[in-house]
């Protein structure tokens, strides 16, 4: 007597990007139905609740997985993939209801009957699919990283650290943005009338579809709901080639119907026979850790304390007249966001995990690529009554030219507060309008350089210069990114001109933080609350 065994799926290990990438540098068909197995839950339930036929919402599914294969760079670049499926799944739902109530309406002038009025699938429970679609509405209008929080955590059901290692995230990120997303969702419920307790709100949304998903096939109505999703959402170039696409996926069978075939390899078979299947299954690829991460995070005002107000230039204002295209002026020292607290123009860099200050970044951590880089020339305008940027970090070795874009002269006092080959490197020049000044090559930094405008005192600004590329400067959002970070054991620094090193002079030796080496290459770091008595002293 012979016994089939069942192989486990070497696929089931990889991560949703290294599924996309075999399928769309080797052509890989396991690949992807191990993307539909995966998603098809979340797919097909989004579109039984946008299209209430049964027929026309087995067509919206797989016109999702048409536009996945013809677009697998979106899903790339998305937060999340199950989040980006998410979004298509609406979309190409909303199409097919459109495309049902045209035709509903045609059948309504020739006497018909709709077929939505005598669907015979719809469920007794259609207050609840109601407020699961008014759910999907809400959830398809959030921020994308709440979204792709929710969708991992409530939808797919992922525990937290599945959730976390998928999305590049720490639990802590996860878990904050997990709370912030119920809490806008709910909120967004409210105004529409529906209240619910948290625990039947995760209910809700933890209720997935547990009809058999469909095997995915290409049928001419999911094509064409594709081709109006992706000439809606993404491109009419795109749109045009679905057809093309639907020939090549829709040859593929998926075994999702059966529960029990869950851990079996399904068969690819082609849009003209079926093919045999191979003697022996082909060896998994390796899950790579990759060692070089981007770094990001955002650094913000404490929530105890009161965001200062800027305050406008009142005193020792010369030129007037030159400055009222570029009222008001304003003291640029503190700039806090408003609504998220971020806090501009603080450098962030990275240190070695040292006590000791002058520990300098080990070169062989330092990626290839940026280990001999060319120097770089970085400008400062003096525009619009201020120096921009405000704060300028760059590398050892580039040049910084100060250039003038005003209507009128104005000087450049440039001081350097450590000493350059035994002499201070500092200047004061007096710059025409339209003319420019270039300061000798920076050196490696541990104290920054400033500049500032004695004819203008309120225009000022700082530039750091680093022996290594590991550095950044937060936007105007508090938000930062550094670029192929090496993973291991490091220290993260925080300055600000107005109030020093976040910690206080602690704070020069810099937070303790671990890179993980990462399957995506990037790490997103917790909120940095920038904690300091003299914020309310500027």
């Amino acid at each position: 007597m012979s016994v089939r065994v069942r192989l486990p799926n070497p696929l089931a290990s990889l991560d949703d990007r290294a599924l996309l990438s075999r399928f769309v540098e080797q052509h890989d068909q396991l690949a992807f139905e191990q993307l539909v197995k995966r998603h098809g839950r979340l797919v097909f339930s989004v579109c039984r609740r946008v299209v209430r036929d049964a027929h026309l919402a087995e067509d919206a599914f797989q016109a999702v997985f048409l536009v996945l294969a013809r677009n697998p760079k979106g899903a790339t670049e998305a937060t999340s993939v199950g989040g980006w499926l998410f979004g298509v799944a609406r979309r190409v739902g909303l199409a097919a209801r459109r495309h049902e109530q045209r035709r509903a309406k045609r059948s309504g002038r020739a006497g018909g009957v709709s077929p939505l009025m005598k669907c015979e699938d719809t469920p007794p429970s259609a207050d609840f699919d109601d407020l699961l679609r008014v759910l999907d509405e809400e959830l398809g209008a959030m921020p994308e990283e709440l979204r792709a929080a929710l969708v991992a955590c409530f939808l797919e059901e992922r525990t937290h650290d599945e959730a976390a290692r998928e999305l590049g995230w720490s639990l802590s990120t996860l878990r904050r943005r997990l709370d912030r997303g119920k809490e806008l969702l709910r909120s967004r419920l409210a105004r529409r009338g529906v209240t619910l307790g948290l625990g039947l709100l995760t209910g809700a949304l933890a209720s997935p579809a547990r009809a058999a998903v469909p095997a995915l096939a290409s049928s001419p109505a999911s094509a064409a709901l594709a081709a109006e999703a992706l000439r809606r959402g993404i491109s009419a170039k795109l749109a045009s080639a679905v057809a093309v696409v639907a020939i090549v996926v829709g040859g593929i069978a998926f075994g999702l119907a059966n529960e029990a075939a869950e851990n079996s390899l399904p068969v690819p078979i082609t849009a003209h026979a079926a093919q045999p299947k191979p003697a022996f299954e082909p060896a998994p690829r390796a899950v790579v850790l990759k060692p070089w991460v981007t770094v990001s995070g955002r650094v913000v005002f404490p929530k105890d304390q009161a965001i200062p107000d800027v305050k406008s230039v009142t005193d020792g204002v010369k030129d007037v007249d030159v400055w009222k295209p570029f009222a008001p002026l304003l003291h640029e020292d503190v700039l806090v966001h408003a609504q998220n607290r971020g806090i501009a123009n603080a450098v962030v860099w990275l240190r070695p995990d040292s006590d000791d200050k002058k520990a300098d970044f080990p070169a062989e951590r330092i990626h290839p690529g940026l280990a001999k880089p060319e120097a770089q020339e970085h400008t400062v305008l003096a525009v619009r009554g201020q120096f921009m940027p405000r704060v300028l970090a760059a590398r050892a070795g580039d040049n910084v030219v100060f250039d003038n874009r005003l209507p009128v002269p104005t000087n450049v006092l440039y001081t350097a507060f450590q000493l350059d080959n035994g002499a201070r490197r500092e200047f004061n020049v007096l710059i025409g309008k339209g003319m420019s000044h270039t300061a000798k090559p920076l050196p490696a930094m541990r104290s920054p350089d400033a500049y500032t405008s004695n004819i203008y005192p309120w225009m000022k600004g700082y530039v750091w210069a680093f022996d290594h590329p590991y550095f950044a400067v937060t936007d105007a959002n508090g938000k930062f990114s550094i670029a192929n970070a090496p993973a291991g054991k490091w220290r993260l620094v925080v300055w600000h001109e107005t109030v020093g090193y976040r910690d206080g002079a602690p704070g020069k030796l810099g937070e303790k933080v671990t890179i993980p080496e990462s399957r995506t290459g990037k790490q997103e770091l917790d909120l940095l609350p920038f904690k300091s008595d003299s914020w309310a002293s500027r």
